[in-house]
């Protein structure tokens, strides 16, 4: 697990009023040349939202913040590219703090250098008695919730072979 550390990588969600006079599907970035930026995807599925994203020490800096800094931050920064008046528009409707998540404490896995034989280590049983599941140890889909799905049907069809073969 040691080479498997976990990321933060955190969204937002804003309430976007007069909707229909953004595009559809329309995406923001930040300045590229800095990590301390958003990547923001407007109407996503065509709903009434801006989507924020925040990886890496800047997500976990605003978090550390407190709650209502990550859509804050948003929001100055949106009105940095589109102007002032876009903020009477924009409404917080959630944000994820997943390094802060007592149960979590991080987003998605990350193989360090020459770790990333780690995931099906991680992923082996133990004794036949303790099974391991989560992103973290799907060999293809890592990062992934899909790839937190599979391996929880994985971890379960070991467990159910195990208790028929003890």
């Amino acid at each position: 697990a040691a080479g498997l550390p976990l990321g933060v990588d955190d969204k937002v969600t804003l309430a976007l009023d007069d909707a229909e006079a953004f595009p559809k599907e329309g995406n923001l970035r930040g300045a590229t040349m800095r990590t301390e930026m958003g990547t923001y995807h407007i109407r996503p599925f065509g709903q009434p939202c801006i989507e924020g994203f925040f990886g890496g020490s800047f997500a976990r800096e605003l978090e550390d913040a407190g709650d209502g800094a990550i859509a804050a931050h948003s929001i100055d920064e949106i009105a940095g590219f589109l102007g002032n008046d876009i903020r009477r528009k924009l409404k917080p409707l959630y944000e994820s703090r997943w390094a802060h998540d007592p149960f979590a404490r991080g987003s998605y896995s990350h193989a360090l250098p020459g770790h990333a034989g780690d995931r099906a280590i991680l992923a082996a049983p133990v004794d036949g008695r303790l099974f391991f599941a989560g992103e973290a140890t799907s060999p293809s889909f890592f990062t992934t919730a899909h790839g937190a799905r599979d391996s929880g049907e994985r971890a379960a069809r070991e467990m159910l072979a195990a208790l028929r073969n003890p």
